[in-house]
């Protein structure tokens, strides 16, 4: 039984209280790419799998257009300049289930572990003038910029425009619960 609260704000009788308002607000499918309107929180499911989700990842993600990596053949500096003033961002509010949230995690400690490998290396290498701790301080490093990117990397960037933001790296169970993306300017 309803009661009046006469400070309530009007209800329409239109009010659209069906999953076709909800298909609305996203987050939408195309083809293999993940679309949420900007600065949005996806389900509460993995995006990589569709499992429950277990850890949440509230990330901010910059975007610009491909084209602005040519000013890098003229200078770097004036590149990051551009890049900063011209990028878009959009924050997305993900989850992550128990399983690829701890391969995350894992990933995440697998990173610092060689940087501590090449500080060491680097360290000892250079006291004791040894040439090959010093290259395996170079490896230790390419390998913590590498492990180093593939955690971070769980949804990247593919397009942030004004109003809805386009994401690469999702799973293709997570994609299959979604409604399909009917904008065709985006």
């Amino acid at each position: 039984m309803q009661t009046f609260n006469p400070y309530e704000a009007p209800q329409s009788a239109f009010a659209d209280t069906s999953s076709e308002s909800d298909q609305r607000l996203g987050p939408w499918r195309a083809g293999a790419d993940l679309v949420t309107l900007c600065d949005s929180r996806l389900p509460g499911r993995c995006v990589k799998c569709n499992a429950p989700g277990h850890a949440r990842l509230n990330k901010t993600y910059y975007w610009h257009s491909g084209g602005w990596y040519l000013l890098i053949l003229f200078n770097l500096v004036i590149y990051a300049i551009v890049a900063m003033i011209v990028r878009k961002k959009c924050r997305l509010d993900a989850s992550l289930c128990e399983r690829h949230a701890r391969r995350r995690s894992r990933l995440v400690a697998s990173a610092f572990a060689s940087l501590g490998g090449f500080a060491l290396a680097l360290f000892f290498g250079l006291a004791n003038d040894s040439g090959p701790l010093l290259a395996f301080a170079g490896v230790c490093l390419l390998a913590c910029v590498v492990i180093a990117i593939v955690a971070g990397r769980t949804l990247y960037p593919k397009r942030i425009g004004e109003r809805y933001a386009r994401f690469g790296g999702s799973g293709k169970e997570f994609l299959a619960g979604l409604p399909a993306f009917r904008d065709p300017g985006f």
